[in-house]
C-alpha cells in the first residue's frame, strides 16, 4: 500500500507530523544548551528532568481524555497548547524583548502539548487502519519522523544561535498551520460505541465521573499482563540505544584519542567527533534503508524477524560499550540500526493486538511514554557506569537487552493464538 492510498487523516498527519518535526527539531534539542548558557547547567539538567515528568503525566491525561472527548479535541488541545508555547517563546526572544526564564517555561509548556496530543494521534492512525495497512503506516511515519530529525539536526545546528527569532516565528506559523488543517480537515476517528457509552456517562457527577474513570481506566490498563510485559520489555530494549547519548557518548569520548580508523592506517580519529559520525550514521541509514528493509521483508515471519532484529539492535549498541576500533564501531553502528528499522514498525504493528477498542489512547498513552522512561534508565547506567569496567557495563547492557527481547517473546503464542481463532471466526 502506497501514502496516497491511506486514510486522508493518515495523510495530513503524516505530512504535518514532518513539517512540524523539522522545526521543533531545529529548536529544542538545543533549548538546553541555550538554558545552560543564559541560565547555568544546574538549572538546565533540572528543566530536562521535568519536561520528560510533565510530557509523562499529560500523557496520561491526553490519553484518558482522548477515550472520553475524541482524538479530534485533544489534538486540537495539544497543538494550541504549542502554538501558544512557540508564540511565548517567540515574542521573548525578539528584537523588542528577551527572556530566558519565560523561555524555559514555554519549553515545559511545549512538552505538555506532546503529552495531550500524542496518545490520540496513535488511536486515531488504529482507527482508520486495519492489519494490512498498518506496517506500511508505521514504516512510513517512522521514515518520515526520522528524515525530518535528520534535515532538523543540520538546520538547527546551523541557525540556532543566530536565526533563533526567526526558527521560532517559522515554528509558530507551522503550529498554527497544523491547528487550523487539524480543525478544518480532519475527521473524527474515535469509533461511535465509544461516543455512546461516553454520552450515557453523562449521568454522573462531573468530579467524581472524572476522577474514577481515570484512575479505574488506567488500572485496567495496568491489570492487562501482556500489555505490561510489552511497556516492560519496550523500556530495557530502548535503554540500550538511548546510551549512545549517555554513557556509550562518554565512555566513546574519553577513550578514543586520535586512534586509527583501522590498524596501520594513517587516518585516525577522536572520541567526540567519532560519536557525532555514529549518531549522523544512524540517522542517515534510517532515512535510506527504512522503505528498503520494509519492502525486502514484506513476506517473512514477523515474529521471528522482529525478535532477530532486536538482538542485532541490543549487540550492536552492546559492542559500542566496550568496543575501540572506529571501523569496528561503524559497522556494528550500521548493524544496530539495521536492527532498529526492521524490528519498529513490527513492534507498533504488534501493539495494535494487545489494545483494546475501547481503551486505545489510554493504551497508547502509556505505550508513548517508553522512549521517555528508556531515556531515564539509560541515564542510570551513567551512575552504574562509575562503578563498573566497561566489559561488565557491555556484558549488563547486553542483559537488559536480552531480558527485554525475552519478555516480548514471551507474549507472542498468546497473540498467535488469539490471530488463528480470529481468523477461523472469519
Amino acid at each position: 500500500m502506497t501514502f496516497f492510498q491511506f486514510h486522508p487523516n493518515v495523510r495530513l498527519r503524516i505530512a504535518l507530523s514532518f513539517l512540524t518535526n523539522i522545526l521543533s527539531n531545529m529548536i529544542l534539542p538545543f533549548m538546553s544548551i541555550y538554558i545552560a548558557r543564559t541560565l547555568g547547567t544546574t538549572i538546565a539538567g533540572t528543566a530536562t528532568t521535568i519536561s520528560i515528568i510533565i510530557a509523562l503525566l499529560s500523557a496520561t491525561l491526553g490519553g484518558h481524555y482522548a477515550d472520553r472527548v475524541g482524538r479530534k479535541k485533544m489534538m486540537l488541545i495539544g497543538e494550541g497548547v504549542a502554538l501558544l508555547a512557540y508564540a511565548i517563546m517567540t515574542f521573548a526572544n525578539s528584537p523588542l524583548w528577551h527572556s530566558a526564564a519565560l523561555t524555559l517555561i514555554m519549553t515545559m509548556i511545549s512538552s505538555a502539548s506532546w503529552g495531550l496530543s500524542k496518545p490520540a494521534v496513535e488511536a486515531m492512525l488504529i482507527d482508520v487502519s486495519g492489519p494490512d495497512t498498518r506496517k506500511a503506516i508505521y514504516r512510513i511515519n517512522y521514515w518520515s519522523n526520522n528524515l525530518a530529525i535528520s534535515v532538523a539536526g543540520m538546520i538547527g545546528g546551523f541557525f540556532f544561535s543566530d536565526y533563533l527569532f526567526e526558527l521560532l516565528l517559522a515554528a509558530s506559523l507551522m503550529s498554527l498551520l497544523a491547528f487550523l488543517i487539524t480543525a478544518f480537515f480532519m475527521s473524527e476517528t474515535m469509533p461511535e460505541a465509544d461516543r455512546d457509552r461516553t454520552q450515557t456517562d453523562q449521568d454522573l457527577p462531573a468530579a467524581r465521573k472524572q476522577q474514577v474513570s481515570m484512575l479505574e481506566r488506567y488500572k485496567e490498563v495496568l491489570r492487562d499482563r501482556r500489555f505490561v510485559i510489552y511497556l516492560l520489555a519496550g523500556v530495557l530494549i530502548v535503554s540500550v540505544e538511548m546510551n549512545l547519548s549517555g554513557y556509550i557518548g562518554v565512555r566513546i569520548a574519553q577513550d578514543i584519542q586520535h586512534t586509527p580508523w583501522l590498524p596501520g592506517l594513517p587516518a585516525a580519529v577522536d572520541g567526540l567527533p567519532l560519536v557525532g559520525i555514529l549518531r549522523t550514521e544512524n540517522t542517515i541509514a534510517v532515512v535510506l534503508l527504512s522503505l528498503f528493509v520494509g519492502r525486502l521483508l514484506k513476506n517473512s515471519s514477523d515474529t521471528r524477524v522482529m525478535l532477530l532484529a532486536m538482538f542485532l539492535n541490543v549487540a550492536g549498541y552492546s559492542y559500542l560499550v566496550f568496543g575501540g576500533q572506529p571501523a569496528l564501531l561503524l559497522l556494528l553502528m550500521l548493524v544496530a540500526t539495521i536492527g532498529e528499522i526492521t524490528y519498529v514498525p513490527l513492534k507498533q504493528a504488534m501493539l495494535v493486538q494487545l489494545v483494546p477498542d475501547h481503551a486505545r489512547s489510554s493504551y497508547m498513552a502509556l505505550s508513548s511514554m517508553t522512549n521517555r522512561v528508556g531515556i531515564m534508565v539509560s541515564g542510570l547506567n551513567m551512575i552504574i557506569g562509575g562503578f563498573l569496567p566497561t566489559g561488565a557495563m557491555a556484558v549488563f547492557i547486553l542483559l537488559t537487552g536480552i531480558i527485554g527481547i525475552g519478555m516480548m517473546a514471551s507474549i507472542l503464542p498468546s497473540l498467535k493464538q488469539e490471530e488463528h481463532v480470529r481468523h477461523a471466526a472469519l
